[in-house]
């Protein structure tokens, strides 16, 4: 496998080997200076320095000034970065929510205001949230009034404002009048007026690039040019923007999870127990192969939705929740199952696994990073009346599995699952707070299902997809029985439907990509794609289960070459940075071939 097998993220490549191996206890940018940052509570300046240049525009289309090219490609150089340690997202793209609700709404002066700060390494804070008022938005009572000599006066406060204690400009979503969403309004502060009202810094267990404040509006005065977009569109336009901004934070979750595992196998190829190494004993090989079966999952799901971003802009306001509710469990799940390997090692905080309790600790605070898990799976259930009463497609003619690229019934899905295909410009203005008619990923499974097993992709592989079937007509048939609101039952059946449309999104990526090398396994094997539909579904019905021995050594034989080669856990499985032989010791220590553990 070389780097010209993934071009499309070559970017995500060349940063890493440009940071080197973080496992040379002497890089800057290793886990071990991470852990040792974590323990002094300071900032990571050096790694947001050099990767910052990278990451500060790049979901900012070049069009507006920015570096993206295609979100799939921020998401792996975000992850090149963030494996190190996930602190360096807060410390240089915090401003992502604030800067796309300019984008979305704002006038030209605006945007390139938020991009020039952007780019020279400012920041701006989103101020949305109340501490009265937590996730119920509509209660908040920060208000802008109408001043009598023009602009407005906004009195109230706002809480847990990210860059909050440094931001150049402050985004604030206030009660402007009327009911409903349509009573507030986003003003755009200048750096001036938001120091003016900043309230008390203070910083979460994780992450040392985040800093919070609160700020205190008493009558202060705004101009009339700091209105972003049309009165009342404010909150609307903030809701648009966490689109994005759930999207890109999946980053973070699955460079946790990366590092998590690639620590997790370095000690068990190494460690010695009753004469073998860890990684020959069955116990540890199924926890160890959960965790990537997870995080593979994750891994295809975060790459379609960012790509959906481009394609079906509309449809991000359900495929934007889904993934912020599978990447933070999965990676949580897969981080607890890797912490069970490494014991007592993953808990100490220091010596060479230290890194792991501090990527642990900063993957728990993305969680509740833009929306909480409750008010996550609200904004799923808000879609259920439209799914329920979108026709079904059973109907649908399964494509022509003799054809060598053979797609599925939308063309626009190929768009979005072919990893080779170049998406379109981003296009903000085709966000919308709910899509229309079927969701095209649920609606595609039963074409491909079938196309699956007259592909005659193996036994597992057949039994997994027919299971998905059933999963997809099961909850379509839930939707459609669904009688009026239950808030538990909604919740619990919106959490069902992420996990199942996750596993249609691993299905679908695989489908599209079947000529490739994905994970780096041989072209067609889906010896992966078996395993995390199972892992998947499984957590659609409320088990947590570790993966049956078949599908555990079936993830093992994809992911553990690719630890030895030193390439990322995805399927697009990219180099990464290798060691330097005159560097000196690595951090954990010099482990065992991992491919040559014993079964």
């Amino acid at each position: 496998m070389t780097a010209e097998e993934w071009p499309r993220y070559a970017a995500a490549t060349a940063l890493d080997r440009e940071l080197g191996d973080p496992r040379e206890a002497r890089n800057p940018f290793g886990f071990a200076a991470a852990a040792d940052r974590d323990a002094s509570g300071s900032f990571p300046h050096a790694l947001a320095d050099r990767a910052g240049p990278r990451l500060r525009t790049a979901f900012v289309p070049a069009g507006e000034g920015g570096t993206l090219a295609a979100m799939d490609a921020t998401l792996m150089l975000v992850r090149a970065a963030a494996r190190r340690d996930a602190a360096v997202m807060p410390a240089t793209m915090f401003g992502i929510t604030a800067a796309t609700c300019v984008l979305i709404a704002g006038s030209a002066g605006q945007r390139e205001l938020a991009v020039r700060l952007l780019r020279d390494g400012g920041s701006l804070g989103f101020a949305l949230s109340e501490a009265a008022h937590g996730s119920d938005l509509l209660a908040n009572d920060c208000a802008a009034e109408r001043a009598p000599g023009g602009g407005f006066r906004l009195t109230g406060e706002k809480w847990l404002v990210g860059l909050g204690g440094r931001c150049e400009a402050l985004l604030v979503v206030a009660r402007t009048g009327g009911r409903g969403p349509a009573a507030f309004s986003a003003l755009l502060l200048d750096g001036e007026r938001a120091a003016a009202a900043r309230r008390g810094a203070r910083r979460p267990a994780g992450m040392r690039g985040v800093d919070l404040a609160g700020f205190r509006f008493d009558g202060l005065t705004v101009p009339e040019s700091a209105l972003v977009g049309e009165p009342g569109r404010g909150l609307e336009t903030a809701m648009k923007a966490m689109q994005v901004v759930r999207t890109v934070s999946t980053a973070a979750n699955l460079a946790c999870a990366d590092t998590g595992l690639r620590l997790a196998a370095d000690f068990a190829a190494a460690h010695r127990v009753a004469g073998r190494p860890a990684l020959a004993h069955p116990g540890v090989r199924r926890e160890l192969a959960t965790a990537a079966a997870l995080l593979l999952a994750g891994d295809a799901v975060a790459l379609a939705t960012a790509r959906g971003l481009h394609v079906l802009p509309a449809a991000q306001s359900l495929w934007s929740s889904v993934a912020k509710k599978v990447l933070t469990d999965a990676s949580e799940e897969a981080l607890a199952r890797c912490a069970d390997v490494l014991a007592s090692r993953g808990v100490l905080g220091d010596g060479p696994y230290a890194a792991f309790d501090v990527l642990r600790r900063d993957n728990a605070v993305v969680r509740y990073i833009d929306t909480s898990p409750t008010a996550n799976l609200r904004l799923v259930a808000a879609h259920f009346a439209r799914l329920a009463a979108a026709s079904p497609a059973a109907d649908a003619k399964a494509p022509d599995s003799k054809a060598p690229h053979a797609k599925a019934p939308d063309a626009a899905l190929a768009q979005v699952f072919a990893l080779d295909a170049e998406p379109p410009g981003l296009r903000l203005e085709g966000l919308e707070l709910s899509d229309r008619g079927a969701d095209p990923v649920l609606a595609a499974v039963p074409a491909v299902a079938a196309a699956v097993r007259q592909e005659a992709a193996g036994r597992r592989v057949a039994r997994a997809v027919t299971r998905l079937e059933r999963a997809v007509s099961w909850l379509g048939h839930a939707l459609r029985a669904r009688r009026g609101a239950d808030p538990l039952r909604d919740q619990d059946l919106a959490a069902r439907l992420c996990w199942v449309h996750a596993a249609a999104s691993c299905l679908l990526l695989w489908w599209h990509n079947r000529d490739r090398r994905l994970c780096g396994v041989p072209e067609g094997d889906a010896g992966w794609l078996a395993a995390a539909l199972t892992v998947l579904l499984s957590r659609a019905a409320g088990r947590t289960a570790p993966l049956p021995e078949e599908d555990a050594e079936a993830v093992l034989a994809a992911v553990l070459p690719l630890h030895a080669d030193d390439r990322l856990f995805s399927v697009a499985a990219l180099p990464l940075a290798t060691p330097d032989p005159g560097a000196g010791d690595t951090a954990p220590g010099e482990p065992a071939p991992l491919e040559g553990a014993a079964v």
